[in-house]
């Protein structure tokens, strides 16, 4: 093997999960804009916010930590 091996840190995992995780609830929040549940605060839609904060934070992680930008020590 003649090339470098990238390490993967805890980091850029957090940020793959970070980012499931608010495409789930934005998916969720888009279920809940067309069948709004029966609750208070329900016409604020947080987890569409919360869904693209969780998105955005993830993807900020994963860029930040992509293997091939870590350096290896």
């Amino acid at each position: 093997m003649t090339g470098k091996r990238a390490r993967v840190t805890i980091w850029f995992l957090c940020g793959v999960i970070l980012c499931v995780y608010g495409v789930a609830i934005i998916g969720s929040g888009i279920y809940n804009l067309y069948n709004p549940p029966q609750v208070v605060g329900a016409e604020l839609h947080l987890d569409l916010y919360w869904g693209f904060i969780l998105l955005a934070v993830g993807a900020v992680f994963i860029y930040k930590q992509w293997p091939d930008k870590v350096s290896a020590e």
